[in-house]
């Protein structure tokens, strides 16, 4: 500074006081620029190494900017420097260097220099250098604001390459692996600029898909960004930084989660993909990407690419001997993406462990389970999910709604060999997912057999809250349909409508606005059953008011018929506990004779009877079963006559 004439003086105690001659300077100053040319930056520059050299091109940073770096660099790394700071800002108090010192040594022009230090500009868009406002005042002009370097960039000056402090916990950093190929990846290299989108809700495959790009372009790794998650940084902020450590890095970036964001940063982001400095940029979103750059599809798992998952994750994990040939049939079950298959089998050794610390052996109940755990969770809202299943034991029906029922297990078995190993998928024009009718009075075993065949397939079972999807509003009850079948699509659950022609009735003559709106929801239902590629169970005690359209999309109409005295011998012997004192005098062939009711109203009334027992302290006998079959007659607006409980009237009195 004194070679250049810039005075600084050589008082020991310049900064703490002003002196005569030195306001005469500083009045004669004013409205001068400087007289001499800028210093030359480059012996500097060159003393910070070649990260500097890096940085500079990476961030096409001019000489005077790369310089004003490597001042910040130096005063941070020699602390003895600081006490000549203060003596040339004539402040000793000033231990950073100013804007204005920047501008006075790097810059003939001080005033022009000033836009180094906008947003815009290289060292602002890039977050290389933070300005700080004095303490306790109320603004500070640019001039005065102390300069320091970003924490990452003062990191990577100095040799080291963490990831940026200010939004590690959003960023991971994985090196590329030896292996990390993948068939059919286009040809990325002509890119301009060079980024893409991804569309699709597998991250994990996203995640091997970047690793592969990458690979094509001689890459070190993925830095992959999570947006939206850090709270007191924008989104674009977030986005930037991370293609920043890409740079520094070398590596591709990979950025999710724009979905979650609103409107207006979602649009910043966008723009700030063309602007990206990472050698790749790729931005994951689950629906059609807000970038109008180049875009890939990434998919769903075939059930083929579902069981090479399973089966590379199960390496090296012992299993059950049954565990190989069950394989195919789970994965054609569970849409699981790629990650969610790792993370089933990692919960299926969870439970194997927690079973058998010492040896522990992963069964075919453990897969199903962890698949089902790890399946998206349908709206608690709309839907509750049905624990308790019955076997195949338990379900009492005539041969032929029993075969049925076994038919549609089979064809959920087996979908994937016929529609996709048989050809028969690409003739059809609708879904391929399997819709049933369960047709019969209440209490006949309609949602008995739904949960029987959700026990056999090893899926969820969701009943659907019909007094919470239909609505009153307009579009209110397509909306709602329109998030079951969203979430149970990524559930891999069995779909039950209880009485369903309250929602799939009949489609009536359009008289008013009322009757084309009811149509529409009923088209917009059958439209999304078409598409639902799980099986779906409606379920309905009047078959004849349900639409005709309806029931040519079913696959299965199962009836549901009242039982026969043999089927109701059974229902009432099979539904009284082991452990029930029953009296001598109960005569079930009696109780099955004279009362043609259903199997719910069976159950009814044994329970019924079991309580009456109870508060009497004494066994269940035939009198007690009587009682309970006139209560049960009383709810249902039946007559009770002698002729009906002959010689056990007496007990009713």
């Amino acid at each position: 500074m004194r070679a250049r004439g810039i005075p600084v003086g050589d008082d020991d105690l310049r900064g703490l006081y002003v002196s005569e001659d030195e306001a005469d300077r500083i009045v004669g100053s004013v409205g001068q620029t400087a007289g001499s040319e800028a210093a030359d930056p480059g012996p500097l520059i060159e003393a910070c190494g070649e990260r500097l050299a890096k940085l500079t091109d990476l961030c096409k940073l001019s000489r005077r900017e790369a310089a004003a770096l490597a001042l910040c660099f130096v005063c941070e790394n020699q602390p003895e420097i600081e006490r000549l700071l203060g003596y040339v800002q004539d402040d000793v108090s000033k231990r950073r260097p100013r804007v204005e010192l920047l501008l006075r040594l790097f810059w003939q022009d001080p005033v022009a220099g000033q836009s180094a230090f906008d947003a815009p500009s290289p060292l602002g868009r890039q977050y290389l250098v933070g300005l700080h406002e004095d303490a306790g005042q109320p603004a500070t002009p640019l001039l005065a604001r102390s300069i320091s370097l970003d924490a990452r960039i003062a990191r990577y000056l100095a040799g080291g390459d963490a990831l940026d402090p200010a939004i590690e916990e959003h960023l991971n950093y994985s090196p590329l692996a030896e292996a990390n190929s993948l068939p059919g990846l286009p040809d990325i290299a002509a890119l301009n600029p060079p980024a893409l989108s991804l569309k699709g809700t597998d991250l994990e495959r996203a995640r091997r898909i970047a690793a592969g790009l990458a690979g094509q372009l001689g890459l070190s790794g993925v830095v992959e960004a999570t947006l939206g998650g850090a709270k007191d940084i924008s989104p674009r902020e977030c986005f930037e930084r991370a293609a920043r450590d890409a740079a520094l890095l070398n590596a591709a970036l990979l950025a999710h989660g724009i979905d979650t964001l609103e409107d207006g940063p979602r649009t910043t982001v966008v723009a700030a993909m063309d602007n990206s400095c990472a050698p790749l940029t790729l931005l994951v979103s689950p629906t059609e990407s807000p970038w109008f750059g180049p875009s890939l599809e990434i998919g769903s798992l075939s059930v083929d690419d579902r069981l090479a998952e399973f089966e590379s994750a199960l390496t090296g994990v012992e299993t059950g001997d049954d565990v190989p040939e069950a394989m195919p049939a789970l994965a054609a079950k569970f849409s699981l993406d790629t990650g969610a298959v790792a993370a089933s089998v990692k919960t299926a050794l969870g439970l194997a462990t927690a079973r058998d610390p010492q040896h522990p052996r992963v069964t075919v109940e453990d897969l199903y389970a962890a698949a089902r755990s790890r399946s998206a969770p349908i709206l608690s809202s709309l839907a509750s999910k049905v624990t308790q299943h019955k076997d195949w034991d338990d379900l009492i029906l005539e041969p032929d709604p029993f075969a049925q029922l076994h038919e549609l297990c089979a064809m959920v078995e087996h979908r994937h060999k016929v529609y996709d190993e048989w050809g028969f998928g690409e003739k059809l024009v609708s879904g391929k997912g399997v819709v049933s009718l369960f047709a019969g009075q209440s209490g006949t075993g309609k949602t008995m057999g739904a949960g029987v065949i959700a026990k056999e397939l090893g899926l969820d079972l969701y009943k659907i809250d019909l007094s919470g999807v239909v609505s009153k509003y307009i579009g209110e009850t397509e909306k709602n349909l329109g998030a079951i079948f969203r979430d149970a699509s990524q559930s891999n659950a069995i779909l039950f409508f209880d009485e369903a022609d309250a929602l799939f009735g009949k489609r009536s003559e359009v008289r008013d606005a009322h009757d084309r709106y009811a149509n529409i929801e009923t088209a917009y239902l059958l439209q999304q059953i078409e598409e639902y590629s799980g099986p779906v169970i409606l379920s309905t005690n009047l078959k004849m008011n349900l639409d005709e359209a309806f029931l040519r999309r079913m696959h299965f109409v199962v009836d549901f018929p009242m039982p026969e005295e043999p089927y109701r011998l059974r229902i009432w012997k099979t539904t009284m506990p082991a452990a029930v004192p029953l009296a001598d005098d109960v005569d079930f062939a009696f109780l099955a004779r004279q009362f043609k009711i259903s199997g719910g109203n069976i159950r009814n009334i044994v329970l019924a009877a079991a309580f009456l027992a109870a508060n009497e302290g004494d066994s269940l006998g035939m009198r007690h079963m009587i009682r309970a079959t006139r209560r049960e007659f009383q709810k249902l607006g039946r007559m009770v006559t002698p002729a009906e409980f002959g010689e056990h009237m007496g007990h009713l009195e």
